[in-house]
């Protein structure tokens, strides 16, 4: 996979997502619309846990936080410099998120959105429909990993939540500001981060290992918006 985009695996333990089960069922939904912008309100048909309810601006906002910030794979990928508050939305039979591109300023104080993550909520099975659809330039790229997981990807991409035909979708949706805006540079920066690791295993103080790790740190701070 293009490490433009990025897979992350059971970012959510089972106890977890058992919680945020017995949470999303007490809250209370609104509107999509609500918090829409732009051409996306007339393409967005779904339902979101109120932005003020005590459940999510409380216990789960502080779940997930937590998961994003015990994530090595996050914290590599996106390189978060600030998280957006993260909204749950729910998906029935006929409901769907047209294609749309993310607004490029969001909140207050604004953040600029590099990245975007879903994180999945109801089993893959539960449900027809509902992937995740990312357009690039070879083709559309569809998602739909298991109950836990979570994708990461750059804000250019025009995207889609397609109709849902059966069951119920869940999902919890964020927005990222990166400390490397660029998405090539965090691209060279997280191979860089990879073969590092490898080197670290191999050999920990040997010169390879350093020089890297002394390349890694300089491009950091070279590119780093901080």
């Amino acid at each position: 996979m293009s490490q433009q985009f990025f897979h992350i695996p059971a970012l959510l333990t089972a106890a977890e997502l058992v919680q945020i089960d017995a949470w999303v069922a007490a809250a209370s939904f609104t509107d999509g619309k609500a918090t829409a912008s732009m051409a996306a309100k007339d393409v967005k048909n779904n339902a979101q846990i109120d932005s003020t309810d005590p459940i999510l601006t409380g216990e789960i906002h502080a779940l997930l936080n937590n998961a994003i910030a015990c994530s090595p794979l996050f914290q590599v990928a996106a390189q978060p410099k600030t998280v957006y508050p993260f909204l749950i939305s729910k998906y029935v039979q006929g409901q769907y998120y047209g294609w749309h591109v993310d607004s490029p300023i969001m909140g207050k104080p604004a953040i600029r959105t590099d990245l975007a993550m879903t994180i999945f909520l109801s089993d893959p099975g539960s449900y027809a429909g509902g992937e995740l659809v990312l357009q690039t330039a070879t083709g559309n790229v569809a998602f739909k990993p298991a109950k836990g997981d979570a994708i990461l990807y750059p804000c250019q991409y025009l995207h889609c939540v397609s109709e849902v035909k059966a069951g119920e979708r869940l999902a919890a949706v964020t927005w990222v500001q990166s400390n490397i805006p660029s998405v090539e540079q965090r691209t060279i920066l997280f191979q860089l981060n990879q073969v590092h690791a490898q080197l670290q295993q191999q050999n920990p103080n040997g010169p390879e290992t350093n020089l890297l790790l002394q390349t890694y740190s300089n491009l950091f701070r070279m590119w780093a918006d901080v």
